[in-house]
Order: structure tokens, then sequence, then C-alpha cells
């Protein structure tokens, strides 16, 4: 896995890799969307919008291709493309050539991993791309002239996911890279205020596919 920083604001990172042997992968929740291009051995294109996911699952590899993804930052969003239809789904993006696919009716040249930030650029300046102060205002904890239920309407449609949702699912990788660090359990469980170890185990099988025992021993 080969990754970097993209366009602050609006790009929290840009990947590639390769696709191994294997027939499937636990892809763990994330709180934001991205956009992934898949080039198969034979040239041809493939191109999803998927997420914000919620929960993990087990994702199939595709066979002997190169695959490169924008992850875009919390609260960049589409305007014209609700979030909600993304959430713990991944839907097909038309490409009409090697060289171009349609997004939400515009047209784009498809990127590269080197000139990703060109395509992002050009939904930011067509107004494709938007970033909702609200978001980060939010999980700042600074103050909204807003009413709670504006906050919460403006945040959802930011993000596809409540405020609450976003904060379990923080806290879930707050632990475990308390537990990669050595932590034992029982000291995660008091330190992020889990009821019990039950409670942090069904968190972490949740939001990362594996039992906190899992995560400590992956690191030993």
């Amino acid at each position: 896995m080969e990754e970097r920083a993209g366009r602050p604001g609006f790009i929290r990172r840009i990947w590639r890799t390769r696709s191994v042997a294997l027939p499937s992968f636990i892809s763990v929740a994330v709180p934001t969307w991205q956009i992934v291009f898949v080039q198969s051995h034979d040239g041809s294109q493939s191109i999803v919008a998927r997420g914000p996911e919620t929960l993990a699952t087990r994702s199939g590899i595709p066979k002997d291709a190169i695959i490169f993804g924008i992850q875009f930052e919390l609260g960049a969003f589409h305007p014209n493309y609700p979030m909600g239809n993304l959430v713990d789904n991944a839907e097909s993006l038309p490409v009409d050539s090697d060289r171009t696919f349609w997004l939400n009716g515009s047209r784009f040249e498809i990127p590269t991993f080197e000139n990703a930030e060109v395509f992002v650029d050009r939904l930011v300046r067509s107004g494709g791309l938007v970033q909702d102060p609200v978001v980060e205002q939010t999980l700042q904890c600074r103050p909204i002239s807003l009413s709670d239920r504006s906050i919460q309407r403006r945040f959802i449609r930011a993000t596809g996911l409540t405020y609450a949702a976003l904060r379990q699912m923080e806290r879930a990788e707050r632990a475990a890279r308390l537990l990669r660090g050595g932590t034992p359990i029982l000291d995660v469980v008091d330190s992020l205020e889990y009821s019990d170890q039950s409670h942090l185990t069904r968190s972490l099988k949740r939001f990362l596919g594996m039992t906190p025992a899992r995560i400590s021993k992956a690191t030993v």
C-alpha cells in the first residue's frame, strides 16, 4: 500500500495498491467516503463511489488489478449527490472510455495516483465538492449560531452520519491504537469509558472486525 496526503480540507488521503492473491479482506468502518478506481490486467476500468462505512465487512479483492482511491475529508461532499445513499454502500460510476467517467451528470477525465488533485480541484471549482464548516465546528465543540436540529441536519447532509455514530467509530479507533501500543484490555475499557469488556469487544468487532485480544496479539 502506498499513500500520501492531498488537498487540505477536501482530501484525507490518496492511496494506491496492487491486488494480492487472496479472495477477500476485512474492510474496516470509516467515517468518510471515497472514489475507488480499479484497472484490471486487460486495461478495463471500473470506478465506484463508496462509504461512509459504519461496520466492518469482508470485501472481495479484484484479480490482477491496480487499485487507487481518493478518500475525501470528513464534511467534504458533493451537494447534489446524497451522502445517505452511500452509507454502507457502493455505487458504480459510468465509464464511457478508458479516459473518462461520469459523476452526477458531469464528465471527468479519469485521474491517476499522481494527478488526483487535478480532478479534485476541478470538482471544487465547479461546485461539485464543497466543505460544510458546521462539521468542523461541531467536531471542535465550537459555538454555532444554529439550533441543535439544524446542526444535526447539516452534519448528516455533509457526512451521511450522525455525530453520535461518528464518535463511536472514533472511540473504537482510539481503543485499537491503545491496544496496539500494549495497553491492557481492561485499562482501555476504563480510559475510554466503555461499560465493560464485553462492550469494548462488541464495538471493535462491529467497527474493525476484530476482538481486543486479536488486536493486541497482532502487535506482539
